[in-house]
């Protein structure tokens, strides 16, 4: 124990004399493991962002698509382009399925969204008021619109649209303009939390009757059907039921898909996991080249000691103790490296966290990687200088000048 505590005190002296030179040697590392922990953050806060929003359905909810869905239980975007295969008929037989608590057609509304001769931004969306009993939210002015308004032109707008056309001033009462179709204002949904991907979350929609856009606009066309079964019926016999009347709709063609809360999240973490592991792989490539640096540095540092080694070796070191000295200088590089990374890291993901949508999330896996990652630079780099330095005649290395 006395033996390891001595080469491991000498390791730390010798990188201080030479501190300057050893904290340019780690920056490699430092660059390598920040650049990796970094990526691995922002992709976990990602998948987290994604999976909150999908959460928000509830696990009794399910969204009926139109087209097959792939091996992987993705829908296919190509089939959800153009004519829907949902039909209103899909939307009455399931609404009478036992088990079934709400069930929303959704239509989608093209066009711009105006008011006072601006454009503005926002997802046009038509719906039945079911659609708050299958996500309630809290509302900042007025309420949703009822079944007695399904032919009224009023709307409902979500927070980012709200904020964008009337900024602070009072929504309700007031109108907007869709396709050149007015309506009016009755309510507006509180803020949801910030999400990188507000364009297509729940906070970026306008809400419209769905019988007053089937006039307005003279379209018909179902691209989506929200299910929430009741909470005291399995899922699994709901989801079912479900399947059996769609098939029965659609003469038995596989025209359609479902897609439940855990089908979406396990699409969304695939697709991020191959992502974020790739880019991490790509940085860890500078992790390598960090190591072949310390290989060098530790190499030019032998040979400047070699005097050194051979003092030591004279007043009794042994080759282990040599071999022990700078195999845990070159450890200590990396680690003291990998620390720095892993601290420069967690301090751009809080700054990433406060000044962009992202929400970067620093993992324990992660840090414990980094820190593995660093050990391992550091032994099988550190280990052709340590044997170098341990091989050494210690009449040869007395005579270097």
């Amino acid at each position: 124990m006395n033996a390891f505590l001595e080469n491991l005190a000498a390791a730390i002296r010798a990188l201080r004399e030479n501190w300057l030179r050893s904290l340019l040697t780690a920056l490699g590392i430092v660059m390598g493991v920040g650049s990796v922990v970094l990526l691995v953050s922002i992709g976990r806060g990602v998948e987290e962002d994604i999976g909150r929003q999908i959460e928000t359905l509830g696990v009794n909810t399910v969204i009926v698509v139109p087209g097959k869905l792939d091996r992987s239980g993705q829908p296919n975007p190509m089939s959800m382009i153009g004519i829907s295969s949902l039909t209103w008929k899909d939307v009455r037989d399931l609404s009478n399925l036992p088990g079934v608590d709400q069930c929303v057609p959704l239509m989608f509304v093209y066009g711009a969204v105006e008011r006072n001769g601006h454009s503005y931004s926002g997802f046009v969306v038509g719906c039945t008021p079911g659609i708050a009993a299958i996500r309630p939210r809290p509302f900042a002015e007025g309420r949703f619109f009822t079944d007695r308004e399904l032919h009224a032109r009023v709307c409902v707008l979500s927070s980012d649209p709200k904020d964008e056309i009337f900024g602070r001033d009072a929504a309700v009462g007031k109108e907007i303009a869709v396709q050149g179709v007015p309506f009016r204002v009755v309510g507006v949904l509180a803020p949801e939390e910030s999400s990188l991907f507000a364009m297509f979350s729940f906070a970026n929609l306008i809400y419209i009757p769905i019988e007053a856009a089937r006039e307005a606009f003279h379209a018909g066309q179902v691209n989506r059907i929200l299910v929430k079964s009741d909470y005291r019926v399995p899922p699994e016999v709901v989801l079912n039921r479900i399947r059996t009347v769609l098939f029965r709709n659609h003469h038995q063609r596989e025209d359609f898909g479902i897609l439940t809360q855990a089908v979406l999240l396990r699409a969304v973490y695939r697709v991020f996991n191959i992502v974020t592991w790739m880019l991490a792989a790509i940085s860890a490539v500078s992790l390598l080249v960090a190591g072949v640096g310390i290989m060098n540095i530790m190499l030019v540092t032998v040979t400047e000691r070699t005097r050194e080694i051979g003092v030591r070796k004279t007043v009794g070191a042994r080759r282990l103790d040599i071999f022990l000295q700078f195999l845990w200088e070159a450890i200590l590089l990396s680690v003291t490296g990998g620390t720095i990374g892993v601290l420069g890291a967690a301090l751009v993901c809080a700054l990433v966290s406060r000044h962009t949508p992202l929400r970067p999330i620093v993992t324990a896996q992660a840090v414990a990687m980094a820190f593995g990652v660093c050990f391992a630079v550091g032994i099988v780099f550190g280990v052709a200088p340590a044997v170098r330095a341990a091989r050494m005649n210690p009449v040869d290395a007395l005579r270097w000048e």
